[in-house]
């Protein structure tokens, strides 16, 4: 869904756009969030399954799966982050 919604933004700005470049960093920041929320829900009910049948073989499993979506999430949320700083540094320049 965040896919689609990302090309419809970007389709709407390069039709609608009157002067300069559109601003791309955006639409990614908006795209960006949806992998990092998926990527928690996930982890979520990976837990929650694990609760329901707590074998040895699947905390094992749990803990590596949490340990990569947790440090997905986090290079992810951390570019977020990076890239908003950025976008408002240059349209604070801009203005």
């Amino acid at each position: 869904m965040a896919l689609v919604r990302g090309v419809w933004m970007y389709l709407r700005d390069l039709i609608g756009r009157d002067k300069g470049p559109f601003p791309r960093e955006s639409i990614r920041l908006d795209v960006g969030r949806s992998p990092a929320l998926a990527l928690e829900f996930l982890l979520a009910a990976d837990i929650l399954r694990t609760a329901v049948e707590p074998t040895w073989e699947e905390i094992a499993r749990l803990a590596a799966i949490a340990a990569i979506r947790t440090a997905l999430n986090f290079f992810l949320d951390r570019e977020i982050r990076e890239e908003q700083r950025e976008l408002q540094w240059r349209e604070g320049r801009q203005d």
